[in-house]
């Protein structure tokens, strides 16, 4: 973190669009603890993750350990989920890119 006029800062991603984008949705996302979320996947848009505390989520065939301040990009047909630790609830803001409210896949297996 960098110390600055009464705040701290650490600057985490630097996100590159593979297309021109016309808009974007930012959703506050609170997963109970000990949950495992469905997978699923979107056709078109792409969404980052910033992950507020400690949990893993899936992507692909990875499942990551990941922490406050992690970001996390995932790709048009990507499939991801999250399992969050037993009696810890889980907070991640997801921006997706365009803010297409019709396009999640959900059939895919862990």
């Amino acid at each position: 973190m960098i110390g600055l006029a009464g705040y701290g800062r650490k600057y985490v991603a630097d996100v590159k669009f593979k297309k021109s984008l016309q808009n974007g949705g930012f959703i506050y996302v609170r997963i109970p603890g000990g949950m495992k979320t469905d997978p699923h996947a979107h056709g078109t848009l792409e969404e980052i993750f910033i992950i507020m505390n400690k949990t893993k989520m899936g992507v692909g065939d990875q499942l990551l350990d990941v922490d406050e301040g992690d970001v996390v990009l995932v790709e048009p047909g990507e499939a991801h989920w999250f399992e969050t630790p037993q009696g810890d609830d889980v907070v991640v803001i997801a921006i997706k890119f365009p803010n297409l409210k019709d396009d999640k896949m959900t059939s895919f297996q862990r």
